[in-house]
């Protein structure tokens, strides 16, 4: 028994040891690490050149949302590199924060523009090719919350990460794998998610539908016969939940998994937590219900901040009299100035 232990503690400490001296590698202005992970790998970029990994300084993670994009994006105008889903205004914070972004399983590290557009004006008829085995078979909930909370772990043992503030952020998609992790991992100190279902992906999409009967999208029965549609749909998903073999699109496994309630993970926690949504993202106004939910239970961690007439990407929209759309423009980068600011303020 004494020597299973003493060769358990040897071999815990050469993991150790070798994702402590684990060297990046430098990526235009970015130092990126692959790391080993379940049999394979994760790589990640840090907002600085390797160089510069020196300083200690708090640690701002994010995690983005769905779709196999690549992690950085060639820009045409300087030819270089740039993380293609990280809030720009991290860069306004380097001095404060690291700030890092996790690869999709599967999908190409680097690509240029093009491949971006192709991927989105495709999205109603995708492109096999845009959809890897890989990432189709490890693109669900529980698969980014173990990989984020390994490059938690490899990070937080670097001598440059500040263990006393990890700031944990998603949006969209990264809106469940950001609580999910936040809930399985004591070492983060700050919440912010975004843009995400509460009640889930599935019923946020019927939460959509039926409101289009009442914006004249559809009139009230067909807005009934889709969500009946979403229902049978949602059956046929969990009689083969595990199912990853979609060559297109997400697969039942991905669907399944982020169509859980977040709130229970939410409540249990007790460090600070921001939320932010559109009103005009229907799925997310499920979010308006969680101060009630806190003030039941005494709860005093959460701050929440809606956006009105914002969307799932924080275009503000003005409408005609009718109700229908006639303009929109992009307020994100507000969006991240006030969650910067929130930082700030806890």
């Amino acid at each position: 028994m004494k020597f299973f232990l003493v060769s358990a503690y040897l071999i815990f400490s050469a993991v150790n040891s070798l994702y402590a001296q684990y060297t990046p590698r430098a990526v235009g202005g970015y130092a990126v690490f692959t790391i080993p992970f379940e049999g394979d790998s994760v790589t990640f970029a840090v907002v600085a050149k390797p160089g510069e990994l020196k300083a200690k300084k708090p640690v701002f993670l994010f995690r983005q949302g769905s779709l196999p994009i690549p992690l950085f994006t060639i820009n045409p105008k300087n030819n270089r590199p740039s993380l293609t889903e990280l809030p720009i205004s991290c860069y306004d914070h380097e001095t404060e924060y690291y700030s890092i972004m996790i690869a999709k399983p599967g999908v190409p590290v680097i690509e240029n523009d093009a491949y971006l557009d192709t991927l989105f004006t495709t999205r109603n008829n995708p492109k096999p090719a845009m959809y890897p085995p890989t990432y189709q078979a490890h693109n669900y909930l529980d698969y980014y919350v173990r990989q984020t909370n390994a490059v938690l772990k490899f990070v937080l043992q670097q001598p440059w990460a500040d263990t006393k503030r990890v700031v944990l952020a998603g949006g969209s998609e990264g809106y469940g794998v950001a609580i999910k992790t936040a809930y399985s991992n004591p070492n983060v100190t700050h919440l912010i998610a975004f843009s995400g279902f509460l009640d889930g992906r599935q019923q946020g999409i019927i939460r959509e539908e039926r409101m289009k009967g009442y914006t004249g999208e559809y009139t009230q029965e067909q807005a009934q016969q889709s969500v009946e549609g979403l229902q049978q749909r949602w059956s046929q998903i969990c009689a083969d939940s595990l199912n990853t073999s979609a060559k297109v699109g997400d697969p039942n496994r991905t669907h399944y998994s982020f169509s859980i309630d977040f709130r229970g993970y939410l409540l249990a926690l007790t460090i600070p937590i921001l939320i932010s949504y559109g009103t005009a993202d229907i799925g997310a106004t499920s979010n308006d219900v969680l101060p009630l939910e806190f003030a039941r239970r005494g709860k005093k961690n959460l701050a929440i901040k809606a956006y009105p007439n914002h969307d799932h990407t924080f275009y503000k929209l003005t409408f005609d009299d009718k109700g229908k759309i006639i303009s929109k423009v992009y307020n994100g980068v507000a969006v991240e100035k006030d969650y910067f600011q929130w930082l700030n303020e806890h």
